[in-house]
């Protein structure tokens, strides 16, 4: 009987967790949100599942994450053509958005190669469920624009239409996030590009490098 009750106890809960209903968010909340999900699809995060982490997709994100939002902290070389990442600035991003850092380095500091691009890729939340033990399911939609443009990372595509602006749907993505003091972290990424015809042709996969994007 009690393997019973058990077994009645883990359906309800799988159940319930199935059938939760998309929060509804302020308008901050939403913004906040977008702007967390974009520092994964800007970095271009490759897919893991929750426990799955390497160290190696955290310093390919930490990388490319210092060389758009904090460009000016890297350090360049005499010729001008890579900046320097540091181990620590690695380790700080880590934490910040996974919780957790590299458990070694193979490297003493990253050389980054400084490239010129014009693709802007961001996210939007589209809806947020409430899982439990501070532990949230996300999905949301990835856009870029090749066009140059820095378009309101926070507009609907019919105020893109309107403002002229070009944006693009690059892909869909599905995560678990964690809330942690007052932040969120990153625990399951699923990105899902979409077909080559449905985004912006030639456009390049360099993002450009910006400080004006609040983390």
């Amino acid at each position: 009987m009690k393997k019973i009750l058990t077994l009645l106890a883990l359906i309800m809960t799988i159940a319930s967790i199935g059938l939760a209903e998309p929060m509804k968010l302020e308008p901050a909340q939403q913004k906040n949100l977008n702007v967390f999900f974009s520092n994964f699809s800007e970095a271009h995060v490759a897919s893991f599942s929750q426990g799955a982490l390497t160290d190696q997709t955290m310093i390919d994100f930490a990388l490319r994450h210092l060389y758009i939002n904090k460009f000016k902290s890297l350090k360049p070389s005499k010729d001008g053509y890579s900046v320097t990442a540091t181990t620590g600035q690695v380790d700080t991003a880590a934490m910040k958005y996974f919780g957790q850092k590299p458990s070694q380095h193979k490297e003493k500091s990253y050389s980054i190669p400084v490239a010129d691009g014009d693709m802007f890729v961001f996210s939007q939340l589209d809806t947020l469920e409430d899982l439990g033990s501070d532990t949230f399911k996300a999905s949301g939609t990835i856009y870029s624009t090749g066009s140059g443009g820095t378009p309101d990372v926070h507009a609907t595509p019919a105020e893109w239409e309107k403002a002229g602006e070009e944006v693009s749907v690059a892909g869909k993505f599905s995560a678990l996030i964690k809330a942690q003091d007052e932040r969120h972290i990153l625990v399951e990424y699923l990105p899902i590009e979409s077909a080559p015809d449905e985004t912006e042709p030639g456009a390049s996969t360099e993002p450009a490098a910006t400080t004006d994007k609040k983390e």
